[in-house]
């Protein structure tokens, strides 16, 4: 297949997209949404003036960047993005057993007059600077094969009252919604905090948390620290799992036991899930989860916890291959709005291309695999996916709703003989 048939594709899967994405919009909202979508892929950044100069719509850069930034700083646009984007996906998300959820941020060292600006913590400086906040939510399936970009909030504590606890627990509420009650949420050590726990207990969510280590809880009927319970706990279970590291497979093995404990002041039983990596140190899980059988609560909770890095790699990829720290608006809106259209798109890229997604890899005119190097084919997907189809929408300009007519309307004739 020629790459500008492959373009045209992608295009009328994105405008599928859109128009799902789209519903209760009115007519200019809907022609912002679908441009949004287009630039960022296209362009591979979250400038205004970049994916303005990448829409090529015939009219002057000044203008289009104008009438983008007039929709993008609506109040409470970004909402009612995430709510469309939630029910757009509702399909793929319901195929999702875990909820990752994760706090991310974005650094912004030299900004002076973005509003909301307040101090971060940045891990890979280990120290903290300006920037905002990021409250993720990414699905992904029992394999680990499946994976969906959510929901994602970005705020700032000195523009806004909510607390961070609130934050976390307005995500799991909006998510929870469209995919219901069943999923497991799972969550690093941040989210071991009595203010989230409690709240998920008194909902009946299933959760997995990590535990830091300096919690009390209730064990055969005695308030212990959890260290203390820990070391009773018998690791009567082994699993081994493959892990890709710098591009090679390793195996590493863990033993596992689990006992039944309680939060003090609850009545809500609870599983510490303790894991020891051979020849390494301990790890806790506090889950709450639907079984009773001790194997399967444990095999639950290393399943899903061990799926938790597919948000670090998500968060990576959005990072690197669109330049999400480089965003620059004023407009405190403008920003929450571009950050869901970001996840809108990325969300699209990662659910709605699986019929075309070997086809664009393996191209040879695009060169992205070195078929000669197994290692090229263990690597992260969708960062070869993401430079693709930058590539591909490279060949074409933004269509309007017509054109799409009438490609879809000749993709549908029958020859009935």
């Amino acid at each position: 297949m020629e790459l500008a048939e492959l373009s045209t594709k992608i295009q009328i899967k994105l405008h599928h997209f859109s128009k799902r994405l789209c519903l209760g919009f009115n007519r200019p909202d809907r022609k912002f949404l679908y441009q949004m979508l287009f630039g960022i892929l296209k362009g591979g950044e979250v400038q205004l003036n970049s994916i303005a100069r990448h829409l090529q719509d015939g009219l002057s850069l000044k203008k289009s960047t104008e009438r983008l930034g007039r929709h993008l700083g609506v109040e409470g646009m970004w909402r009612r993005i995430s709510d469309s984007m939630l029910e757009t996906q509702r399909y793929y998300l319901r195929q999702c057993k875990y909820m990752v959820i994760d706090l991310s941020d974005i650094q912004k060292r030299y900004a002076e007059q973005m509003s909301g600006l307040g101090l971060v913590w940045d891990g890979s400086e280990q120290k903290k600077g300006p920037g905002y906040w990021l409250c993720n939510v990414t699905g992904v399936d029992e394999s680990g094969s499946t994976i969906v970009p959510a929901y994602s909030e970005l705020y700032s504590l000195v523009e806004e009252s909510s607390s961070e606890n609130q934050k976390i627990l307005d995500a799991i509420g909006c998510v929870s919604r469209v995919v219901g009650g069943e999923k497991i949420w799972v969550d690093d050590r941040g989210g071991d905090r009595r203010g989230i726990m409690e709240p998920l207990l008194q909902d009946n969510q299933q959760f997995i948390i990590r535990q830091v280590g300096n919690r009390d809880l209730v064990y055969e009927g005695e308030r212990r620290p959890l260290k203390e319970i820990s070391r009773k706990v018998k690791l009567s279970q082994s699993y081994t799992v493959a892990k890709t590291k710098k591009n090679k497979k390793v195996q590493e093995t863990y033993d596992c036991g689990v006992v039944p404990v309680r939060l003090p002041g609850s009545k809500k039983m609870l599983w510490l899930v303790v894991l020891k990596e051979r020849k390494k140190g301990y790890c806790w899980l506090l889950c709450h989860l639907n079984c009773t059988q001790r194997k399967v609560v444990i095999k639950t909770a290393f399943v899903g916890y061990g799926h938790r890095w597919k948000i670090e790699e998500v968060h990576r990829q959005i990072k690197s291959d669109y330049d999400l720290e480089g965003i620059c608006l004023q407009r405190y809106e403008a920003l929450k709005s571009m950050n869901a259209l970001l996840w809108a798109a990325v969300s699209f890229l990662y659910t709605r291309l699986e019929n075309l997604c070997l086809e664009i890899i393996f191209h040879p005119k695009l060169a992205l695999v070195n078929r000669k190097k197994m290692s090229d084919m263990l690597r992260f997907i969708f960062y070869k996916l993401a430079f693709a189809v930058k590539k591909l929408l490279a060949l074409s300009k933004v269509y309007d709703s017509n054109t799409f007519s009438s490609l879809m309307k000749k993709q549908l004739c029958l020859a009935l003989v």
